[in-house]
């Protein structure tokens, strides 16, 4: 009896050891993962400048203290869609400072941002990596990457630690 008894509470033991949450290491933030972030970063910048991720749409403009406005498509009308979005790739400290510097705004209950043109002429994906700086949850990366007209540009790349993922902590230092 003292043997089926202790076997019993093995397997019971065995049982809630095995069956609660699993955590592995975080691996350190490589070069090759920080160019794949910083270019999902800048095609959630420019997305967000556009007013769209997947369908673009028909966005009514607006005169709001002199400045022309438009309102976002329905998928980032609102200040918390977009900022659910660009949470995918930037740290809430990097978003707050961008949609506050970009002048995004609330109007009639719907997010929109000044009009303006513009896209994204770098080759993020072409670009040549060097960590400049690196602690614990910060690696700052400098980086200099091509454009489409063969020409290059520098960035300088921040990266934070957020949970188990890391994320850009500059809205356009990937524009």
């Amino acid at each position: 009896m003292k043997k089926l008894l202790g076997m019993l509470l093995s397997i019971i033991i065995l049982f809630f050891t095995l069956s609660g949450p699993v955590t592995a290491k975080t691996t350190p933030l490589s070069d090759a993962n920080a160019l794949k972030i910083a270019d999902n970063a800048s095609k959630h910048f420019w997305n967000a400048l556009h007013g769209y991720k997947t369908r673009s749409c028909s966005q009514k403009t607006f005169n709001y203290k002199g400045t022309e406005y438009s309102y976002l498509c329905q998928e980032f009308n609102t200040k918390d869609k977009l900022t659910a979005y660009l949470a995918e790739t930037f740290t809430n400290n990097a978003i707050e400072k961008g949609l506050t510097k970009y002048n995004y705004i609330t109007h009639k209950g719907k997010l929109a941002r000044p009009v303006g043109d513009g896209f994204s002429m770098l080759e993020w994906k072409k670009a040549k990596i060097k960590l400049a700086y690196q602690k614990q949850n910060v690696r700052s990366y400098n980086l200099t990457v091509p454009t489409v007209d063969g020409e290059s540009v520098k960035r300088t790349v921040t990266f934070y630690k957020s949970g188990s993922a890391w994320k850009v902590n500059q809205f356009d230092a990937v524009q």
